[in-house]
C-alpha cells in the first residue's frame, strides 16, 4: 500500500494516518492531503469504507444513549458529592505541621536530666550579666 505524507498530493479517496490517528477525505485527483503535520496516511479501500462505515454508525447510535446517561449520572454524582462534603471539606484538608510530630514524644522525668558544667557555668554567666544591666 502506498504511503503519502501530508501536504502530498493524493488521488480521490480516504485516507487513514495510524501514527497520529486521524481520517481525511480528498475529494479530487492531485489535490493536497490536508492533515497533522507529520503523519503519514493510507488509502482505505472504498470496498472497506462501505463495509465498516455502517458498523461504525450502527455503534454510535447504540451507545450514544449510554454516554449520555453516564455523563449526566457522573455530573450529579460529582455534584452531590461537593455538596455534601464542602461543610467538612476541612477535615480532610492536610496541612504541614513539623511540631505535630513531637506532640506525643515521651516526656523526661522531672530532675532526671545531667546537668553539664558548662551550662550552668553559661547561665551564671547570663544571669551576672543581667543583674549588671538592671542596675543601670
Amino acid at each position: 500500500m502506498k504511503r503519502y505524507e501530508t501536504g502530498e498530493a493524493a488521488p480521490y479517496g480516504i485516507y487513514m494516518a495510524r501514527n497520529k490517528v486521524d481520517i481525511r477525505f480528498v475529494g479530487a485527483d492531485g489535490e493536497g492531503l490536508e492533515g497533522r503535520k507529520g503523519a503519514v496516511y493510507t488509502r482505505l479501500p472504498t470496498w472497506l469504507v462501505v463495509l465498516v462505515g455502517p458498523a461504525l454508525g450502527g455503534m454510535f447510535v447504540m451507545a450514544f444513549p449510554l454516554l449520555v446517561i453516564a455523563s449526566i449520572i457522573g455530573t450529579l454524582g460529582v455534584a452531590l458529592v461537593r455538596k455534601l462534603s464542602g461543610n467538612h471539606a476541612y477535615v480532610a484538608r492536610g496541612g504541614w505541621q513539623p511540631a505535630a510530630a513531637f506532640f506525643k514524644k515521651d516526656q523526661a522525668e522531672p530532675g532526671t536530666a545531667e546537668q553539664d558544667p558548662e551550662l550552668e557555668q553559661l547561665e551564671a554567666e547570663v544571669a551576672e550579666r543581667a543583674d549588671v544591666e538592671k542596675r543601670r
